[in-house]
């Protein structure tokens, strides 16, 4: 038993030495390639850019918080009232077309699928009904025959 639980230890040791060295080799790779995308020009301008914008906005809504806490409080309420609103009417919506989908494609597809098995069984029995139509119109047929051999071999005779 005590075997069993030291190879479970020495497999989870192994396990997480790998894991470790997977996300050293993915952190590794991600500083070299932002190393290697900061030689162009246009991206540190870029992300220069950017950073100034979010430096920008971050120090808007800062001041926006201090000088009207109440405000912001109020604003961001209302906002997230305008979303649930939003959100509800899409999802009424989209209970709304999946009814429509049952009522007017998957019932009918149901009710196709009901009568095409219906009219496949009609069918099979057609078919059915003309093989035995047809073995009768063989033996008529073979008893014509049989029939006007016996009468003209026995005229001939």
């Amino acid at each position: 038993m005590t075997q069993a639980a030291t190879y479970n230890n020495v497999s989870t040791t192994i396990q997480n030495e790998k894991n470790g060295k997977l996300i050293k080799g993915m952190m590794i790779g991600a500083v070299i390639g932002g190393a290697l995308t900061m030689l162009d020009s246009n991206t540190r301008n870029k992300i220069t850019a950017t950073t100034k914008n979010m430096k920008d906005s971050t120090i808007d809504m800062y001041s926006q918080v201090k000088n009207n806490p109440s405000e912001v409080k109020d604003d961001l309420q209302e906002r997230l009232k305008s979303a649930s609103t939003v959100l509800k009417e899409a999802i009424r919506d989209a209970q709304n077309l999946y009814e429509k989908v049952n009522e007017n494609i998957l019932f009918p597809v149901s009710v196709l699928k009901e009568e095409s098995s219906d009219i496949l069984s009609s069918a099979k029995e057609v078919t059915t009904d003309i093989k035995e139509i047809g073995g009768k119109v063989k033996e008529a047929g073979e008893e014509v025959i049989d029939g006007s051999n016996g009468q003209s071999n026995g005229a001939y005779n």
